[in-house]
């Protein structure tokens, strides 16, 4: 029985790697050239790169939030959640 798995595991790994070979070698090399009639993209600044980076994701935390908060706020919960007050009836008496 376990010359049949050892045999199994071997197909399933030739098997995987000559995948992983033949993918790899009919790849070709990726053309990084810009077609014909595009216009040749300009230069990135850095505030350009630090408005991707920073600004854009603070954004969209401060949209996402408003979307999830605001309506509870509108409601009139609150931001914070109120204290939860337990029950006592189901403490024993202390006379």
């Amino acid at each position: 029985m376990s010359n049949q798995i050892l045999r199994r595991a071997g197909l399933f790994g030739a098997s995987a790697s000559a995948a992983v070979v033949a993918s790899v070698a009919t790849a070709g090399p990726a053309s990084a050239e810009v077609p014909n009639g595009w216009p040749v993209a300009e230069e990135m600044t850095a505030s350009g790169l630090l408005l991707l980076i920073l600004l854009i994701p603070v954004i969209a935390t401060v949209v996402i939030s408003l979307v999830v908060l605001l309506p509870g706020v509108l409601r009139g919960e609150g931001l914070l959640p109120k204290p939860h007050k337990p029950d006592n009836d189901n403490l024993p008496a202390t006379h």
